[in-house]
């Protein structure tokens, strides 16, 4: 199954925000990165991006002994419980 999360990348000096499909079984680490997002804030502002979101580095298996690293919108948290399929409930 796989799992549509919002990838950042910056593309001339830009960020730019894209939809991407990860398939969970291929996840190796998921750790929120404070500093990239500190140098993207701004650019993520104009973008549309709410300030309060953060960034995430995702490495991935790409097969054999390589990894990919993406940066994803989002803390750990909330990908790890988007990759397990599972929803907060909100209690009020």
């Amino acid at each position: 199954m796989l799992v549509e999360l919002t990838k950042v990348e910056v593309i001339e000096g830009s960020p730019a925000i894209s939809r991407v499909y990860i398939n969970p079984q291929h996840v190796i680490s998921v750790v929120e990165d404070n500093l990239a997002y500190n140098h993207l804030k701004e650019g993520l502002i104009e973008a549309g991006i709410h300030e309060q979101f953060s960034v995430s580095k995702m490495v991935l298996y790409s097969g054999g002994s390589q990894s990919e690293t993406v940066m994803i919108m989002g803390n750990p948290r909330l990908i790890k419980e988007k990759l397990n399929g599972k929803r907060q409930v909100l209690r009020g």
